[in-house]
């Protein structure tokens, strides 16, 4: 039983391997004596995350190097990466008074790849999260704060994770020329 599986398994990863499906954090053997995968690990360590204004930036910055530089910063960085981020919320759940209860938080980014040296970008995009929080009445303002701010940081690492595999899908393909 347990024969047939591994059977199943591989015939699987040669029917993804015929319609160009290859491995992104590393390469396999595409059943000619070679290999294919992008391997983008290595590349993603090679951006240099250019720091983000505000505290909302700093959440992604912080999101972003430990997933693209997860060893540390580059020594040698190969790419810049640039972020912007614009950041939107809309009241919702009206009560009574007027006053809302509920914050539909949107955050957009749009980002730039950048080969050290060039000012043309070899890679952009945008990326957009959107995140609830409450807001709790008056006597309890500190957990409103603390809503708030949990909904930036939740925010952030759901751009990060988007910005992060947009990129990795990217540095893994293969170098043209």
């Amino acid at each position: 039983m347990s024969w047939s599986r591994a059977a199943l398994a591989l015939w699987a990863l040669f029917a993804l391997a015929a319609c160009g499906w290859q491995p992104l954090y590393g390469q396999v053997n595409n059943g000619s004596g070679g290999t294919a995968g992008g391997n983008a690990g290595p590349r993603l360590a090679s951006v240099h995350i250019v720091p983000i204004a505000n505290r909302v930036g700093q959440n992604l910055y912080n999101a972003q190097r430990d997933r693209l530089n997860p060893g540390g910063a580059p020594t040698e960085p190969e790419y810049d990466l640039v972020v912007q981020i614009v950041e939107h919320t809309q009241q919702m759940l009206i009560q009574q008074d007027q006053t809302a209860s509920r914050v539909d938080l949107t955050l957009d980014a749009t980002y730039a790849l950048y080969q050290r040296g060039n000012r043309t970008p070899v890679f952009q995009g945008q990326s957009r999260a959107t995140t609830t929080y409450d807001l709790l009445n008056n006597n309890v303002e500190y957990a409103s704060v603390q809503s708030t701010d949990d909904a930036h940081r939740r925010g952030a690492q759901a751009l990060a994770d988007d910005i992060a595999t947009q990129v990795a899908v990217f540095l893994a393909q293969p170098a043209s020329g």
